[in-house]
């Protein structure tokens, strides 16, 4: 079995090694800086001997390292692996940030931690909570963040089953003998196989995203790290922008954009109406039933009242149309519609959909039905 040195040097960022196993999924060395998925964090990337590997696995008690052609390669062989170090590091933030968080949670609140999830943009959180006020995510937030400004060790410990289970951490142990230990100093215990950062400064910033209900509990969002640092400059950006098109300073851009929101749809209003009026004085002045129009098929519907008509629109280049007709004649058009290739939905006596047909043919297909 491969030599699992990233326990050994969890920084190290290339290491040589010989090949010692290949499958189909890929290689297998006599020791490894790869970490394979598992407890919700992904497996590593990189290169062996320069050639990208995309996954790192466990399989049938083996570490794999995933790469599409692993035929290039001989057992025996002495390779280079480097990691994606970009990649590895900003997991080992997260994962850290989630030992962080679910302590917090477990040890002020008594909140448990039932599934985590390390994404390519947040982490998730699930817990045990029915409920959980913003409030009191908010709070969690500061905490952690102010876990992080104190900079508290991060370190591993491996013990007995029985020792680790004396310490009452926040979790069952679920694997037998000797157990893993990840210590946040101060804050947190739990048994873990992953690889974290060596103190909470390195986490650097952790903002808090919203929450979600899932199976029955409260799934809180999160962004660390990096990732809660790019976020907060995009941001920044974006609101930068948005006051700028404004005219309105940065700390009162949430009122301007709500005072500019009432006065779209109040112009909204207006150009409805406006287009109600004028399909009006189209069919007033329109001597025929089947007929095209600029104006939506919606400003129509409050005028027409009896009578039987096709019109059609088209609105970002998609040929709409509407019919209105006499109920005792609504079933058997519907029929003959259908027979043309027109979709539509509706009850008597209005049936409207989109279709794919030019409006020239389709018009001309409607006058053949309905004179």
């Amino acid at each position: 079995m491969s030599e699992k040195y990233y326990y050994v040097e969890p920084y190290l960022k290339t290491i040589d090694a010989k090949i010692t196993g290949i499958t189909n999924k890929g290689l297998i060395l006599d020791r490894t800086i790869s970490y394979p998925e598992g407890g919700g964090q992904p497996g590593d990337r990189g290169t062996i001997n320069g050639i990208v590997y995309t996954d790192t696995i466990h399989d049938n008690d083996e570490i794999v390292h995933v790469i599409a052609n692993p035929s290039s390669f001989k057992v025996g062989d002495r390779v280079t692996l480097n990691i994606d170090w970009a990649h590895r590091y900003d997991y080992m933030q997260q994962h850290s940030a989630q030992h962080l968080l679910s302590g917090i949670l477990f040890n002020k609140y008594n909140i448990g931690t039932v599934s985590v999830h390390q994404g390519e943009d947040i982490l998730t959180i699930e817990t045990d909570s029915s409920f959980i006020s913003d409030e009191t995510l908010l709070s969690v937030e500061y905490d952690a963040i102010k876990a992080i400004c104190e900079n508290h060790r991060i370190y591993y410990k491996e013990m007995s089953h029985s020792e680790a289970e004396a310490l009452g951490l926040r979790r069952s142990i679920k694997v037998e003998g000797d157990v893993r230990l990840v210590f946040i100093e101060d804050v947190d215990v739990i048994a873990c196989g992953g690889l974290h950062v060596s103190s909470t400064g390195e986490i650097m910033e952790l903002s808090y995203a919203g929450s979600e209900m899932i199976r029955g509990h409260v799934r809180t969002i999160w962004r660390t790290g990096n990732r809660a640092i790019a976020k907060r400059r995009r941001d920044s950006e974006s609101i930068k922008t948005i006051s700028a098109q404004l005219s309105a300073p940065e700390d009162k851009v949430s009122s301007a954009v709500q005072k500019q929101a009432e006065e779209l749809k109040s112009l909204k209003l207006k150009l409805r109406l406006l287009e109600e009026k004028a399909a009006l004085e189209e069919l007033k002045n329109c001597n025929e039933r089947i007929f095209s129009t600029t104006y939506s098929l919606a400003s129509f519907v409050p005028s027409l009242k009896s009578g039987e008509f096709f019109i059609t629109h088209i609105d970002d280049n998609r040929l709409q149309w509407l019919y209105y007709g006499s109920e005792s004649r609504f079933s058997c058009i519907k029929a003959k519609f259908k027979e043309l290739g027109l979709k539509g939905g509706g009850r008597a006596p209005l049936y409207q959909g989109v279709c794919s047909i030019p409006e020239e043919e389709l018009l001309k297909s409607i006058k053949e039905i309905l004179i």
